[in-house]
């Protein structure tokens, strides 16, 4: 019986100083900053944009308003408000459209997120770069 409680006590240990151990092991991704994505309107860096404009070169298409659900080492989920720039019968005679979208920033390069998918105003997914600041 003896034998029994120093196995159990050994085993107790041994479970004690495994679980510290893995407790000061960092969890990946905690080595380094969260990743940024480039706010093309001012040229920053931004962690977690309440707005993101994604057609840099004409304004046409932007996501307002958005919470973000979570913003990984590798992915960042949103749900915003898209405004699309509508060209219809021309750009200067069309108008703005806007519906609520899901914003999806991935493939991180050198600390950058690099695309933005969203879902457009007829529910299909597009990309859109998004990378890091232009010198």
């Amino acid at each position: 019986m003896n034998s029994i409680f120093r196995t159990i006590g050994w085993t107790a240990t041994a479970a004690v100083v495994a679980s510290v151990g893995l407790a000061s092991t960092p969890f990946a991704g905690a080595d380094g900053p969260a990743p940024v994505v480039n706010d093309c309107i001012t040229n920053h860096t931004v962690e977690k944009p309440g707005s993101m404009l994604l057609a840099c070169g004409d304004g046409g298409l932007s996501v307002r308003d958005i919470a973000w659900s979570s913003w990984g080492s590798d992915t960042a989920e949103g749900d915003g408000t898209e405004y699309r720039r509508v060209c219809e019968p021309s750009c200067a005679a069309g108008h703005t459209a806007s519906g609520a979208t899901h914003v999806t920033l991935r493939k991180v390069q050198d600390g950058y997120f690099t695309e933005a998918a969203i879902t457009d105003l007829d529910g299909k997914s597009e990309t859109w770069p998004v990378g890091p600041i232009r010198r």
